[in-house]
C-alpha cells in the first residue's frame, strides 16, 4: 500500500538518501536524536520547519506496517494529536519525551493527521517502505504555508509512466476473434468487380431554401465516394 500525504506536494528527495538508510533498520531509531536532527541537517532545514514520518513494518513477520512521526519537542502539538485519536479510539503512543508516536497502519488517520501536519510544519519528510521492500524517499512542502524553507534537495526520480501504461494495456481483456476478423478489409479475388454504384435519382429539395449548385454538387460527389468506398469493402 502506497502512502500519499494529503495536503502537501512533493517537491524533491534527499541528496544522498542512502545515508538516512539506517532509520529504517528499525522504526524505533527514527525516534533518536541523531535520526531526526542528521535528516535536518541533511535537508539544511531548521527542527521546527520539518516533520519526519516513517512507514515500514517493524518485524518482516507483521501484518501491518508502523507508522511513526518524529518531530522536535513541541507539546501542544503531541496533545492534539493524541485529543484526535482518542477521539476516535485509535491506539496512539507517544515515546521520548513525546517527540515521537507509533501508530498502526490500520489505525492512521489519514485525513485528519496530515491536515494537523500540514498546519503545523512547512515540510514532510517521508520514508515509505513498500509492498516489494522498496524505500520511497520524498520530501513534500505543506501548502499552508506560503514562504518554505530553502532546503538542499535532489529531483524526484521519474515514475514509470509508461511501464504501467504498458501493464495497463496487457490487462485489459482481448479482443474477440471474430469481432477482429470483421474489421479487417477483406481481400478480394483479381477477377472479382467492385458492386456497382446505383446512380442518383433526380430529386427536389423539400425546404424553401435550395442550395447552391456548386454546394450540393460537392455533396454528391462526396457520397458518391462514400458509396464507392463501401463498396469495396462490403
Amino acid at each position: 500500500m502506497r502512502l500519499e500525504p494529503r495536503f502537501f506536494s512533493a517537491i524533491g528527495t534527499l541528496r544522498h538518501a542512502e545515508r538516512l538508510n539506517f532509520l529504517t533498520q528499525d522504526v524505533r531509531a527514527a525516534g533518536t536524536v541523531l535520526g531526526f536532527f542528521g535528516a535536518a541537517a541533511a535537508l539544511g532545514a531548521k527542527p521546527t520547519e520539518l516533520v519526519l514520518l516513517v512507514c515500514r513494518r517493524y518485524k518482516p513477520a507483521d501484518l501491518h506496517r508502523q507508522i511513526v512521526i518524529v518531530f522536535q519537542q513541541d507539546r501542544p502539538f503531541a496533545e492534539s494529536l493524541a485529543k484526535l485519536y482518542r477521539a476516535h479510539g485509535r491506539p496512539l503512543g507517544f515515546q521520548g519525551q513525546q517527540r515521537w508516536c507509533a501508530i498502526p497502519e490500520p489505525a492512521f488517520l489519514r485525513d485528519e493527521t496530515f491536515a494537523l501536519l500540514a498546519a503545523r510544519f512547512p515540510t514532510l519528510l517521508l520514508i515509505d517502505e513498500e509492498d516489494d521492500g522498496r524505500l520511497r524517499i520524498e520530501v513534500h512542502a505543506s501548502s499552508g504555508f506560503k514562504t518554505r524553507p530553502v532546503l538542499k534537495l535532489a529531483p524526484l526520480p521519474q515514475r514509470d509512466a509508461p511501464a504501467a501504461a504498458a501493464a495497463q494495456v496487457m490487462r485489459m481483456p482481448p479482443r474477440p476473434a471474430v469481432a477482429a476478423a470483421s474489421l479487417r478489409p477483406v481481400a478480394q479475388p483479381a477477377t472479382s468487380r467492385p458492386a456497382q454504384i446505383v446512380p442518383l435519382r433526380p430529386r427536389k429539395l423539400k425546404s424553401g431554401v435550395a442550395l447552391n449548385e456548386t454546394v450540393e454538387r460537392r455533396v454528391v460527389d462526396e457520397f458518391r465516394r462514400l458509396l464507392r468506398t463501401v463498396a469495396q469493402y462490403s
